[in-house]
């Protein structure tokens, strides 16, 4: 396959690149009938070797299937040419990693709203009989207003994998199981990933407050149990998540002592 992309795909023109890396190349993009407009409004990821069609093809039949605000949207693509494509909205924000990396700290109510947003995008998923297969900080979007998007759906598989299954997804936000066979990857295992970054981010918040904390650290022990059989489903981290945060919000929106007083 050629390196460089071609300048149209589909009724898709390509612009400049956002991300390339070996596999995968995203791109801005706009309609061929928006010629000469000034708006790139969309996103193209384009497969860039013949063995990454199957992450393409994913994508799109995960894609048609799930439709929730907290997952990205598939538009359209083709997996039969020589390029296979998908293309989705151009997403505002930051990634959640750059949030948790070098962003400001938050208070404790806007972390588990970030994270139950992940959950209720999961849900969905879930509930369409998929798995996501990489949740992690790289694949979650938070746009300005708080609003999160869970991107890339590549990795994303129904039912179980074939035990030959090579391993899919990071490392790091890997289920303990996944680590032992790859092909045990399950709604459960996007739990564990999810309470993992649910782990960083009560390390990055404003309070040190253990009273509020403390309950926040026990969900993460659920979602990150040893036995996937063990660990909540979404819906029930969903939830749990909510009451904390409404439990929480008291220390953040309560007048301070002092103001009180005055």
């Amino acid at each position: 396959m050629e390196s460089k992309l071609p300048e149209q795909l589909g009724i898709w023109r390509l612009g400049s690149s956002l991300c390339a890396n070996a596999a995968f190349c995203v791109s801005f993009a706009q309609p061929v009938d928006a010629a000469g407009s000034p708006r790139w409004d969309y996103a193209m990821k384009v497969a860039m070797r013949p063995e990454d069609r199957d992450g393409i093809t994913g994508s799109l039949t995960a894609g048609a299937q799930i439709r929730h605000p907290n997952v990205v949207p598939i538009l359209d693509g083709d997996v039969s040419g020589a390029w296979p494509y998908l293309t989705m909205p151009l997403l505002d924000g930051r990634t959640m990693k750059w949030h948790l990396s070098s962003g400001p700290r938050k208070p404790l109510p806007v972390a588990l709203w970030l994270i139950r947003q992940i959950c209720q995008g999961l849900g969905a998923i879930h509930a369409a009989g998929w798995t996501h297969g990489d949740v992690k900080p790289d694949n979650v979007i938070v746009g300005s207003n708080g609003h999160v998007t869970l991107i890339d759906l590549a990795f994303a598989h129904r039912g179980t994998l074939d035990q030959s299954a090579p391993f899919r997804g990071t490392r790091q936000y890997a289920a303990p199981e996944l680590l032992v066979n790859a092909s045990a990857g399950s709604p459960a295992s996007d739990i564990f990933a999810a309470g993992r970054m649910l782990w960083e981010w009560l390390a990055r918040v404003e309070t040190t407050n253990e009273q509020v904390l403390s309950p926040a650290c026990e969900l993460v022990e659920c979602m990150v149990d040893a036995a996937p059989e063990n660990r909540p489903s979404a819906d029930e981290v969903t939830a749990a998540l909510l009451r904390l945060e409404i439990d929480t919000l008291g220390e953040h929106i309560v007048p301070a002592r002092p103001r009180r007083a005055a």
